[in-house]
């Protein structure tokens, strides 16, 4: 450790070397058994596998639908996917993914608003009951007017159309 090492170290606050991190080797049953004790107390739980850093291991954070959240050390990917597996929970890759906003809204202290399901509209097709929307047959198409002075036109050939390939009109002198 060189006098520039020491220097930024006693500016940052740190009088000794800082400790390296500890090892997920020794995860312990305790977090464990907190991270399923999470799970089974919460509803809508989501799981963000962190990857490890050069001050923290890797580490499971468990999320809830209120945005409350559960940060425990893993010893690897492998481990939490079969925590995951077994709890039958979804794993998202953090580093991929991201932090979901309800995290920071439960950090702020803004509670999600739950939608109740009279509030919503009626599912397409589904009729409220008491309410029908067969009114009786659909209605006739409607006709056009026909002026007898115009002649019709063939949907395919239109007023502009160039004239047939096989010479000029009879008319055309």
């Amino acid at each position: 450790m060189g006098f520039s090492d020491r220097l930024r170290a006693w500016f940052k606050g740190e009088s000794k070397r800082s400790a390296p991190a500890k090892s997920t080797e020794s995860a312990s049953r305790s977090a464990t058994k907190e991270l399923e004790e999470f799970v089974r107390s919460r509803e809508g739980v989501e799981a963000f596998l962190e990857p490890k850093t050069t001050i923290y291991s890797t580490t499971l954070l468990l999320v809830a639908d209120d945005g409350e959240y559960l940060r425990r050390p893993v010893k690897s990917r492998e481990q939490a996917g079969e925590f995951c597996g077994r709890i039958n929970i979804p794993l998202y890759d953090a580093a991929k993914v991201g932090y979901p906003r309800r995290m920071r809204d439960y950090e702020q202290g803004q509670r999600p608003r739950k939608v109740d399901l009279s509030e919503l509209p009626p599912w397409p097709g589904d009729d409220p009951p008491g309410v029908s929307t067969a009114d009786g047959p659909p209605p006739p198409p409607i006709e056009r007017e026909v002026n007898p002075d115009v002649p019709p036109v063939a949907d395919d050939e239109g007023p502009d159309d160039p004239p047939p390939a096989d010479g000029p009109p009879k008319d055309a002198p």
